[in-house]
């Protein structure tokens, strides 16, 4: 008999029969009624020999031997007529999810009914009480409960390693390129996964004394496969150092590779990206892109902050999705105090309560307010304006922000 949590495993019901009480097919409810009144279980097996018949209940022999009349019309009556037509018969085979599942489909009035088990010849073996096997599959729940709660704790630092790395892996400083008159770039980042990971990325590469890249990136998605592409990303982009110089040969080279590795994934995956060349000597910018929102240009001599104006040639498709295609550049001047912002769609798709977004529209307006301020000082109101704007402080993307100046 058990009546201790039971400690059989998942597929050893043996272990947990309760108890063997049996009566014979032919004996007399008044005979049963003795039996369960000397004892101290509510049920008890039906055997035909040792074929198992049903099984009978204290509750429903004491109603019905109990009524006006009772003994006399049911007292001499064979219990294997009063059998209870919802009993659960399970082998020893019978995987535990599958009682589980049975015993769960019963009626309320029916749950506690015990359980008959039988060998594989379908002889009776005993009786389990549901209680055990409740309290086996709160164990078994509570141990699944431990163990996802161990697996989550360890992702966990496995993303938070994996963000520790992503962020040793964005540069700290940037490229000092001065030429002879002494026009000098500056630099800036604003970088703030929404998650554990990013799917964004950002790199300054040093071209010459004068003159250093700009290369945004935003991975379609987001999670762990997303910052999984970065690196990747950022792999490629290292074995392609020898063309910074050239932003159209960089990400046609980017495109090549990067596509050949993600088609072995089978799923389509693509990778926006964006490339600006700065030159403080020739004061000169040149662009390529793939796929990625135009930088927004801060022009001194304008007045005014607005997407930078592109041929046609220049906007390729984003990274990954056609492998051969040769991508374009243009080359335009700059003045001194012009300001190149470079951003993913993290901070222009922060949207509002009516599902409004901030959009280029409200970047160029920051852009706009703070063109007296550095360059830090620019990023931050650009986040400052976008988070007033959503109503939120937190945003639902990544952010991804690089701002390059020519200066003195």
């Amino acid at each position: 008999m058990s009546d201790q949590s039971p400690t059989a495993g998942p597929g050893n019901l043996r272990a947990l029969v309760g108890h063997r009480d049996f009566v014979r097919a032919t004996d007399s409810l008044e005979e049963v009624q003795q039996r369960f009144a000397a004892g101290r279980h509510d049920f008890m097996a039906v055997l035909y020999g040792r074929q198992l018949v049903g099984i009978c209940a204290r509750r429903e022999l004491g109603m019905l031997l109990g009524a006006r009349y009772g003994f006399a019309l049911y007292g001499r009556a064979a219990v294997r007529d009063h059998v209870l037509p919802e009993a659960i018969i399970v082998s020893v085979e019978t995987p535990l999810t599958d009682v589980l599942q049975q015993i769960a489909a019963r009626r309320d009035e029916h749950f506690y009914d015990d359980i008959l088990l039988v060998d594989g010849a379908g002889d009776f073996i005993g009786l389990i009480y549901v209680r055990d096997l409740v309290r086996l599959q709160t164990t078994l729940l509570m141990d699944n409960l431990a163990e996802t709660a161990a697996k989550n704790r360890q992702m966990e630092d496995d993303v938070r390693m994996a963000r520790e790395v992503q962020l040793a892996m964005l540069p700290r400083e940037f490229p000092a390129c001065r030429a002879n008159d002494g026009t000098r770039l500056r630099f800036a980042q604003l970088y703030e996964p929404a998650g554990g990971v990013s799917g964004d990325f950002f790199d300054v590469l040093p071209i010459s004394d004068t003159a250093a890249g700009v290369i945004i990136c935003d991975v379609m998605g987001h999670g762990v496969r997303s910052a999984l592409i970065t690196a990747m990303v950022r792999t490629l982009i290292e074995e392609q150092r020898h063309q910074a110089g050239n932003p159209a040969a960089l990400l046609t080279q980017l495109n090549a590779h990067l596509s050949k590795m993600l088609q072995r994934t089978g799923d389509t995956i693509f990778v926006t990206a964006a490339y600006l060349k700065l030159d403080a000597a020739t004061r000169r910018l040149t662009y390529a892109q793939a796929g990625h929102p135009a930088p927004l240009h801060w022009s001194v001599r304008a007045g005014l902050a607005a997407p930078l104006v592109l041929p046609d040639r220049v906007c390729g498709p984003a990274l990954g999705l056609i492998d051969d295609h040769v991508y374009g550049e243009v080359t335009l001047p700059l003045e001194l105090g012009d300001r190149l912002l470079l951003f993913t769609d993290g901070i222009t798709e922060a949207a509002n309560e009516a599902g409004q977004e901030f959009g280029p529209a409200g970047v160029a307006a920051a852009l706009a307010k703070s063109r007296q301020g550095d360059l830090e000082q620019l990023l931050g109101e650009v986040r400052r304006s976008a988070a007033q704007f959503s109503g939120h402080q937190s945003f639902d993307d990544d952010l991804c922000l690089v701002v390059g100046e020519l200066g003195t």
